[in-house]
């Protein structure tokens, strides 16, 4: 046990006391200086951060010769300069720590879409008749959920036990899941789509899921479906979504997550899509955004870095070959 640990956050107290009692030595860049960050680097085991923003791992990696470790505070790792880090330094996500707050986010949005409030009007004739708004019926509907994961399972499991829905879920493998009640290949894709009243995108971003989403695939949506989107906005090609929504009325789009441009996520899009009566976004806060969300995540990661110290097997181990 024991260790050198660098966090790029500040802990809450509870987290720094489970990595004492591990006889950690731990470091929290807010409380060092640049000439603090530059004695500790060569001496740093394991390295907890987010995946941008908070600490330059591409400048500073070559600085820590002993870094075996770097457990992320944030479920996806996309932002992660994979061809900067060693390859003999293990990468852990913080996988499965938001998924229920996404997962409430994304049928916050599928409900909107839904019953039309993403256009609000006070004039009953009006908000009954415009295919913009007129409310459609959830109980019952065939829920499509691209991502089988912890927020995909979490999507799933609340349709399921609130809405009756019938689920459908798309992996890689094609292997079953629960709260899931047939799971498809990703390659089989296209043949679910048609079939979905409800589409749930729930997927990382990687080599294999970057645009993954398309104006085919959109178009095989079927009459008045309903697309949310809380995995990652590159997941869907932008300029054609905005191209299918603005040809297909019926069909209702709501997002979470954005587009990325020149490394950050832009907010509103380069496309007019905002402007699109059948959109409806919200700026990337389905989880986190709240403290006592973000210090379950943070104390989540932190019992990872726990196995880790014990000698045991940490969660979430990040396959390099999924963004390399």
């Amino acid at each position: 046990m024991g260790g050198v640990v660098l966090s790029t956050v500040e802990l809450p107290e509870n987290a720094r006391e489970v990595l004492r009692r591990l006889g950690a030595e731990l470091y929290e860049l807010p409380r060092l200086g640049e000439g603090g960050l530059l004695n500790i680097l060569p001496r740093v085991e394991v390295l907890m951060c987010w995946c941008s923003g908070d600490f330059d791992l591409a400048r500073w990696v070559n600085s820590m010769p002993n870094l075996r470790v770097i457990q992320t505070f944030s479920a996806g790792v996309d932002h992660l300069p994979f061809q900067a880090i060693p390859s003999n330094v293990r990468i852990y996500s913080n996988a499965g720590a938001y998924s229920e707050p996404v997962a409430e986010h994304a049928w916050a949005l599928i409900l909107a879409l839904a019953k039309g409030l993403h256009r609000p009007t006070l004039a009953a004739r009006d908000y009954l008749s415009n295919e913009f708004t007129s409310p459609r019926r959830i109980i019952g509907s065939t829920l499509l959920v691209l991502g089988t994961g912890g927020i995909g399972r979490e999507i799933a499991r609340i349709g399921k036990e609130g809405f009756r829905t019938y689920n459908i879920g798309v992996n890689r493998s094609g292997r079953q899941v629960e709260y899931f009640d047939e799971v498809y290949r990703t390659d089989e894709l296209r043949v679910v789509i048609p079939r979905a009243d409800i589409i749930a995108i729930a997927l990382p971003l990687n080599k294999y899921t970057r645009n993954l989403i398309g104006a085919e695939e959109l178009r095989l949506a079927k009459r008045g479906a309903i697309i949310v989107n809380v995995g990652r906005g590159d997941v869907v090609r932008e300029e054609d979504l905005y191209e299918v929504l603005k040809e297909r009325p019926d069909i209702r789009f709501g997002t979470d997550v954005w587009w990325v441009h020149d490394g950050r996520e832009e907010i509103p899009p380069r496309t007019p899509l905002t402007t699109l009566p059948n959109f409806l976004g919200t700026p990337h806060i389905a989880g986190g955004a709240q403290r006592d969300v973000a210090e379950r995540a943070i104390m989540r990661a932190v019992e990872n870095v726990a196995r880790y110290l014990r000698g045991e097997s940490p969660l979430n181990e990040v396959d390099r070959s999924d963004y390399v």
